[in-house]
């Protein structure tokens, strides 16, 4: 596709070839991210580490993930999408091939760090995809990339953990680099060019971040809470494999790699979601949402009764989580048609600094209490992320 379109006119609607394939693209790129999470274990005794030190792979990819949201991604509301994320593709290419040859732990945190910095390329395609929709499917193209996106997170823990038990766990990042290299070539014949709307230098650019911020409500709301619904999704994501990797269940890298299809309950529901709120508005789902979060980890403090525990508790935390993430995305993107892609990274960073500290409690939650305590901040932080619906002003303005 070589057609081009301007950031400042809203456009009819978006084909649905091109819709499904950013959908994909964000799930190829964001599973960079999340590939680690089912080898943690692994690394535990590859690297001769504590398992606090091996959790910390998974918390630097998710801390270069929030550096890239906030100094990489709004560079494209200045420069063309598409030649940006050809580029992110290149180094994602090169990240990953840099974690494959890894040979300690401090190489690894390293280049997982640099992994989450070019994994930001997929919320390039989130504000992409609202501009190129039409205002009245808006949140359903949205629930759309973001199911693409779920799913990536999700398989990407089922896909690693197959592959390190048949080829070694380099294979797993082996397999992303060449993955990304075809990405980078089908994201250029893809993705329309397009004149941005941003007129200024890099640095007009980040100071106009903080204008933001002072200036829109609904994004400082939709930023809290998603950056509590995150942690709270975190805390269980970056310590599962020491919960299940020990007595009752001793299951193998492989197999708690497969929880991974388990939340893709989230993923299924994510069009629907956008469709709701296109209809009934955001604090509906959102309030569902974090509802939904919070039973799903009431449940969880008894998981090591039965893995069917855990399975149920799995997808209720992932569709709660896409409950509330779909429409809160959706109105920020919805606010400033020459700014989308600055507004959904206050918005990313915010969601993965939560995400980062969500991992972080988690992770000395299950040193010090075990699976209770990563439980417990699950719920802390749904709580918190509860607030701005009952408290927040906004909720009576739309």
């Amino acid at each position: 596709m070589t057609n081009t379109v301007n950031s400042d006119q809203p456009v009819s609607g978006i084909p649905a070839a091109l819709k499904y394939f950013m959908a994909v693209s964000c799930g190829i790129m964001v599973a960079n991210l999340y590939y680690c999470q089912p080898l943690l274990g692994d690394f535990v005794e590859i690297f001769g580490v504590q398992e606090n030190a091996a959790a910390w792979i998974n918390i630097c990819s998710q801390l270069g993930y929030g550096l890239g949201l906030f100094f990489i991604v709004p560079v494209g509301d200045m420069v063309p999408r598409r030649n940006l994320l050809v580029w992110m593709h290149i180094m994602a290419a090169l990240s990953v091939a840099g974690a494959a040859i890894s040979q300690n732990i401090g190489m690894i945190y390293f280049f997982s760090v640099c992994i989450g910095l070019t994994a930001t390329a997929c919320q390039v395609f989130v504000p992409l995809g609202a501009h190129l929709a039409s205002e009245e499917e808006r949140g359903k193209v949205i629930g759309t990339i973001m199911g693409g996106l779920l799913s990536g997170i999700l398989l990407s823990r089922t896909l690693s953990g197959l592959a390190a038990d048949l080829w070694g766990w380099r294979s797993v990042y082996w397999i992303a680099c060449g993955l990304m290299l075809v990405m980078a070539a089908l994201v250029h014949r893809m993705i329309p060019g397009e004149e941005p709307g941003f007129k200024g230098n890099y640095r007009v650019l980040m100071i106009s971040l903080l204008r933001l911020i002072r200036s829109q409500s609904i994004v400082r709301e939709s930023a809290w809470i998603g950056a509590c619904t995150f942690g709270a999704i975190s805390a269980f994501w970056s310590t599962m494999a020491f919960f299940l990797e020990k007595p009752p269940f001793d299951y193998s890298v492989s197999v708690i790699g497969l929880f991974g299809i388990v939340g893709l309950a989230g993923a299924l529901v994510s069009p629907f979601v956008g469709t709701l709120n296109d209809k009934k508005g955001p604090y509906l789902p959102i309030k569902a949402g974090i509802l939904i979060m919070i039973a799903g980890y009431a449940l969880m403090f008894y998981g090591h009764l039965s893995i069917w525990i855990v399975v149920i508790g799995i997808i209720l935390i992932d569709v709660g989580l896409q409950s509330a993430h779909v429409p809160n995305i959706t109105r920020v993107s919805s606010l400033y048609t020459r700014a989308r892609t600055r507004l959904n990274t206050i918005y990313m960073t915010a969601f993965f600094i939560g995400g980062t500290l969500g991992s972080i409690l988690g992770s000395y939650a299950w040193d010090m209490y075990g699976w209770s305590g990563v439980c417990g901040v699950g719920i802390l932080f749904s709580l918190l992320g509860g607030l701005p619906v009952v408290f927040g002003k906004n909720r009576h303005a739309e």
